[in-house]
C-alpha cells in the first residue's frame, strides 16, 4: 500500500494545519490536466461563460472588469478523463489515507482555482466554511504551475486551525491584525508543478492578486472522511453527498485501472451505507 508520508510529516500537519509535499505528482501525470485546464480557462477569460461552474469576481485593479478565478465541477460537470486519472493517482490517495488515519474517505469538491497574469481575484484571510466534527477536514491542493508571492501564491497562518471553524471576522482579525501578506506569523507557500499541499479547512489562509506575467493554477480536491461524516446531522450537505461521492471515487479508480492495467491501484475502501443506515 502506498504510504508516502512520514510520521514527522503527519505530526507537522496536525500541529501546523498544513503540509507541503514537494514533487508528489510527476510531470507526466500533470500534462493532460495542464492542457485541459488551460483550454477551460482560456474559454472564459475574455468573455463570461454562461455556466454556473465558471466563477467570476471583482477584478483586483479595475472596478469595471470581472475576473475569472475558479472553475468547479471538474469531474461531475466537465468530465475530462484527466481529472479522474489525477484524483485516482495511487500515491496521492495513499497520502490522503494516511492523513485520515486510513478511514474511508471521498473527495467531494473538484475545482481549479487560478490567478490570471496581472489580474486575479484576491482572496483575503479566511477559513473555509466547513464545521469540523472530527479532525482533519482538509483540502488537497495540487499545483500545476509554480506559485510564489508575486503571482498570487498562498499564505498561511500556522496553528490557526486549532481554534476550529468560527465564521467570525473578529477571529480572523485577531490572527491577521488586519494585515495581508505581512500579518504576524504569515508564511508564503512557494511551490513547483507537482507539489501538493494539504491544508485544514479551519486554517486561516489567503492569496492575493497576481502581479506577475505567469498563470498560477491549482487543482482543489476537498476531503471528507467517515469519522467526521457519521458525527454530522442527517441533513448536513457533506453527509448527504458522502455516498454519491463514493461512487464517483470508485469510478475514477476504475477509469485509472483501465488506462494503467499494470499499475497497482489504491485499495479504496468503498462502503454502500453509513453505519447508522445499516
Amino acid at each position: 500500500m502506498h504510504q508516502p508520508l512520514t510520521e514527522n510529516q503527519l505530526t507537522s500537519f496536525r500541529t501546523n494545519g498544513y503540509l507541503h509535499i514537494p514533487g508528489l505528482i510527476p510531470d507526466h501525470e500533470l500534462e493532460a490536466v495542464q492542457r485541459d485546464t488551460g483550454n477551460m480557462i482560456q474559454k472564459g477569460v475574455d468573455t463570461e461563460v454562461d455556466d454556473p461552474t465558471y466563477c467570476y469576481g471583482k477584478d483586483a485593479k479595475d472596478d469595471d472588469r470581472r475576473c475569472l478565478f475558479r472553475i468547479n465541477g471538474l469531474i461531475s460537470h466537465h468530465g475530462h478523463e484527466s481529472f479522474k486519472l489525477l484524483l485516482a493517482y495511487p500515491p496521492l490517495l495513499g497520502a490522503i489515507s494516511q492523513a485520515v488515519n486510513h478511514a474511508p474517505f471521498v473527495s467531494s469538491v473538484h475545482s481549479c482555482v487560478f490567478k490570471i497574469p496581472h489580474r486575479g481575484y484576491p482572496v483575503p484571510w479566511h477559513q473555509d466554511p466547513v464545521p469540523i466534527y472530527h479532525f482533519p477536514i482538509f483540502n488537497v491542493d495540487i499545483y500545476l504551475d509554480e506559485a510564489n508571492s508575486g503571482n498570487g501564491g498562498l499564505y498561511v497562518l500556522p496553528g490557526s486551525h486549532l481554534g476550529g471553524y468560527h465564521g467570525n471576522p473578529q477571529f480572523i482579525r485577531a490572527w491577521s491584525k488586519g494585515k495581508e501578506d505581512d500579518a504576524p506569523g504569515a508564511i508564503p507557500v512557494h511551490t513547483q508543478p507537482g507539489d501538493v499541499l494539504f491544508h485544514a479547512t479551519s486554517l486561516i489562509h489567503g492569496s492575493f492578486w497576481n502581479r506577475s506575467d505567469s498563470l498560477r493554477r491549482t487543482i482543489y480536491f476537498h476531503i471528507n472522511h467517515l469519522d467526521d461524516i457519521t458525527k454530522r446531522p442527517e441533513d448536513d450537505g457533506h453527509r448527504k453527498s458522502f455516498l454519491p461521492m463514493m461512487n464517483l471515487m470508485q469510478n475514477a479508480i476504475e477509469t485509472r485501472k483501465q488506462r494503467y492495467p499494470d499499475e497497482p491501484p489504491f485499495p479504496f475502501k468503498y462502503i454502500e451505507s453509513l453505519p447508522e443506515d445499516s
